[in-house]
């Protein structure tokens, strides 16, 4: 084991959403203390993350030719070529990427997890997804904080500054690692 996660929980993962909040300090402040999962385009700020956990068939048809690249394990809950397939039994369909990496996190021995850029409103870090991918808007991320009240099995901290999601306790990243 890296001696610098032997300092930390090795069961604690930390998922990374790609939300207007995230930022390169934060990710810089994780980077070797946490195991990592990068929900969609946040393997692009986190190409070192340990695994990359998106569930939009669009999405993947989108990026998928630049997102197999990732070095990481790869996860989409349908059978795609390139990505390992896992779906529990508790995942809902139509699952948002962020909670799906989640499910995917705890799958891998999480006992604790950290969410960053999970903001559940506004933009993307990186702005609009192009046609014919879909964004977010207020209905969508109001749907989407639901789904996250059907989540259990490990502790979640939300560290995401600013963060919509009231579903788990409030920390900094500073604070948990």
């Amino acid at each position: 084991m890296d001696s610098q996660l032997s300092l930390f929980q090795p069961r604690t993962w930390v998922v990374v959403g790609a939300g207007q909040s995230l930022t390169q300090d934060q990710l810089a402040h994780i980077q070797g203390r946490a195991k990592v999962i990068v929900a969609n385009n946040a393997y692009h700020l986190a190409p070192w993350a340990d695994a990359l956990a998106a569930c939009d068939s669009k999405w993947w048809k989108h990026y998928g030719e630049d997102a197999r690249q990732f070095a990481g394990r790869k996860f989409a809950p349908r059978i795609l070529p390139g990505v390992e397939h896992l779906r529990t039994k508790d995942h809902p369909d139509g699952c948002n990427s962020g909670l799906y990496a989640m499910f995917v996190a705890r799958e891998l021995g999480a006992e604790r997890i950290l969410l960053l850029g999970i903001d559940m409103h506004g933009q993307h870090f990186f702005g609009k997804h192009p046609e014919p991918l879909s964004n977010q808007n207020p209905a969508r991320f109001k749907a989407h904080m639901r789904q996250f009240d059907r989540f259990s099995g490990c502790k979640v901290v939300n560290c995401t500054p600013g963060s919509a999601l009231k579903t788990y306790e409030f920390s900094s990243i500073s604070a948990e690692i």
